[in-house]
């Protein structure tokens, strides 16, 4: 969206934290910086922390940045973007955690309101635990932007999750999901339900074309290693396909012994966004090994768009989102298929249409799914007002 355009709006969202590892919500408003104002509100998430390397990291890393105000600083530079870092704990199955977190949150974003003129603004949350400030920020229309079925994910308390997201689902005035199995789950509410896919950075992930030969044939997923993962499916292929490199890229969530004990597959620190491409330039096939259960079916995949992108072939498992997909992804229906499909792209008679592709990508852009939010969004305005 053009940086000439009136400020048309003013926003408070509710989201992870901003520029860390772009969501599919920051990916909306980056869209919309310049013509709109945003306040960006940083949040604990709702699963809480282990005594883990990787949780006790993220903790501290918070403190930092309440204390040093650095979230602040670094995001200074983006027009019309103000972020918000406020001392929360995490702990969400605390009733008294939950009453604290209220009170800093509603304290900070009160105080940002009004040094920055916000009046009658849109509330924006992604997540059930904002159902405690619903309707305390002076927001003149709340939407439920619900990127995921939170209750179903490990380590969450899952009563409580589906009790928040009942809450927050009463109290806002209505809901954007990303997928439609996701929405389906908001019809009965009586709210306003609007399905708005995930889009994609396609100039930013066209920057690993060319592809560079590397001598191996390198087969890449990257994303959150986590239990969604069909463990046993990659070790078999990593076995079968001893020649290729397998290369798992992201964030590490389970034990990962069994893949490092392969010498054909490197598990890689997750990338910053801008560097992504880089790292993906001598890729000859994503894939995307999901096993098929309640938790994977409701997942809408951000990187399955980033994956077609980057002008390879994709391998995934069959999964609402993929199906959707079909005509561009080679979409497996048990692990055998996966498997088959891999070695036929590994020989190289895996059909791919990259022109088809490109076609496809061009229409999924962020300025575009931006754009059909905020109609949404206009829409909503005008019935309530």
């Amino acid at each position: 969206m053009s940086a000439n355009r009136r400020n048309l709006h003013q926003w408070v969202v509710f989201g992870p934290d901003w520029g860390r590892h772009p969501s599919t919500c920051q990916h909306l408003f980056n869209e919309m910086l310049g013509a709109h104002s945003v306040i960006w509100v940083e949040t604990v998430g709702l699963r809480p922390p282990r005594l883990t390397l990787r949780d006790l990291s993220r903790s501290w890393q918070k403190l930092v940045d309440y204390v040093s105000g650095r979230r602040n600083r670094t995001t200074a530079s983006r027009p019309g973007l103000t972020v918000l870092c406020p001392l929360t704990l995490p702990f969400p199955n605390s009733r008294l955690a939950r009453k604290f977190n209220q009170w800093q949150i509603i304290r900070s974003v009160k105080r940002a309101c009004r040094r920055l003129g916000f009046k009658d603004h849109t509330l924006v949350v992604t997540a059930p635990s904002h159902c405690d400030v619903v309707g305390s920020l002076g927001e003149g229309m709340s939407l439920f932007y619900c990127p995921d079925n939170y209750a179903l994910w490990p380590g969450m308390n899952a009563h409580v999750v589906q009790h928040m997201e009942a809450e927050l689902t009463d109290r806002v005035d209505a809901i954007v999901a990303v997928s439609e199995q996701l929405a389906e789950r908001f019809k009965s509410s009586g709210k306003p339900v609007h399905v708005l896919t995930q889009g994609v950075n396609a100039a930013h992930f066209a920057q690993s074309l060319p592809a560079r030969d590397s001598g191996q044939f390198e087969i890449v997923y990257f994303g959150m290693i986590d239990e969604r993962l069909d463990v046993d499916l990659l070790i078999q292929l990593a076995r079968r396909l001893p020649q290729a490199r397998f290369r798992m890229i992201g964030p590490v969530l389970i034990d990962t012994r069994r893949l490092r004990e392969l010498p054909n597959m490197r598990l890689e620190a997750q990338l910053p966004f801008a560097d992504l491409p880089a790292a993906l330039i001598s890729a000859n096939l994503f894939i995307m090994p999901f096993v098929v259960n309640e938790l994977s079916k409701s997942c809408s995949p951000l990187k399955i768009k980033e994956y077609l992108a980057c002008g390879r072939p994709v391998v995934a498992m069959a999964l609402p989102e993929t199906q959707r997909l079909k005509d561009y992804v080679h979409v497996a229906p048990d692990p055998n298929s996966f498997e088959d499909a891999v070695v036929a792209a590994f020989e190289g008679r895996l059909p791919f249409d990259l022109e088809a592709v490109k076609l496809m990508i061009a229409r999924e852009g962020w300025e575009q799914k931006a754009q059909d939010f905020l109609e949404f969004a206009e829409t909503q305005r005008r019935s309530i007002h």
